[in-house]
């Protein structure tokens, strides 16, 4: 009898424990074509099928514009440029106006940055931003100068490959695979310059936003799952690096339950002055990303 409700008690604690056997909470993303462009941004899109650039050095501002709450119109100073300079979703660094309200670190000290939203329109005259809070007092008028730039360097992109799975139990095993094949464009200022490639697999974790009217998850950052690194060195001029073709196969990850996306990402690490190198375009190939949900 003791033997019978030991073995209940071990079937009630198993059930209770979340669902089982292999397959559970299975998600993928793979693309083979078309070909798409790294963004950079810090939400979706995270790719574009056109060519979408890295590094925009200083674009002169001559006038801004407060347009509502939440969204800022900058105006690119002379004639129109030859084409469109930054993609929507881009995070943009603005200094130099007067009044400083409207340049990006003032926005981001007063909580409401414009990197995490960024473009929603550019043309070759002017870019729109949107912040990610309302501003709760007007910017003022413009009164002179400003520049805007846009660089991916020394912080993690995403790509689009991005599954989302559900840990149930603290037995619970995640295998994730993933690969990448990329070919990137770069720009070097200094005579010659050193940078390291990464490409990695970053585990997100879901918050509850806590907004009753638009209730969602926040993903924080909460793990580096696995990376390679790929050093060069003494890179001069402008170039393309040879394709890079990154494989992960079945890496364990053990976290404890909840609700995770993994992420294929690349990092660019500089060496020196962060101003003398520059990635200016990365095209993906081949890629995807798997996540499974093991019960041990």
């Amino acid at each position: 009898m003791t033997d019978n409700n030991t073995n209940l008690e071990d079937n009630v604690n198993y059930l209770l424990s979340g669902p089982g056997g292999l397959g559970q909470s299975f998600a993928g993303y793979s693309s083979y074509d078309p070909v798409q462009y790294l963004t950079g941004n810090f939400r979706t899109p995270f790719s574009q099928t056109t060519t979408a650039n890295l590094y925009v050095s200083g674009i002169g501002v001559n006038n801004a514009v407060q347009l509502d709450s939440r969204t800022i119109k900058y105006f690119f100073t002379g004639a129109p440029l030859g084409s469109v300079p930054f993609a929507l979703g881009n995070g943009l660094k603005i200094t130099g106006i007067s009044p400083s309200a409207y340049n990006s670190a003032d926005l981001t000290a007063a909580g409401t940055s414009i990197q995490q939203i960024g473009v929603v329109e550019c043309t070759t005259s002017y870019v729109i931003v949107r912040t990610v809070d309302a501003i709760l007092q007007s910017l003022g008028t413009y009164a002179s100068g400003g520049t805007i730039q846009y660089n991916v360097m020394d912080s993690y992109n995403s790509t689009d490959c991005d599954v989302r799975v559900t840990v149930t139990g603290a037995t619970d095993r995640v295998f994730v695979s993933a690969q990448l094949d990329q070919k990137i464009d770069y720009q070097v200022v200094t005579a010659s310059a050193d940078m390291t490639v990464y490409t990695a697999i970053r585990r997100y974790k879901a918050f509850i936003n806590n907004d009753p009217v638009n209730p969602d998850f926040i993903f924080q950052p909460d793990a580096i799952v696995v990376e390679k690194a790929y050093p060069y060195t003494a890179l001069t001029g402008t170039g393309s690096l040879n394709l890079i073709e990154t494989v992960f196969s079945s890496i364990q990850d053990k976290p404890s339950p909840g609700y995770y996306r993994y992420i294929l990402e690349v990092y660019f690490q500089t060496f020196g002055a962060s101003t003398d190198i520059y990635v200016t375009q990365d095209e993906l190939r081949v890629r995807s990303i798997s996540a499974q949900v093991v019960k041990q």
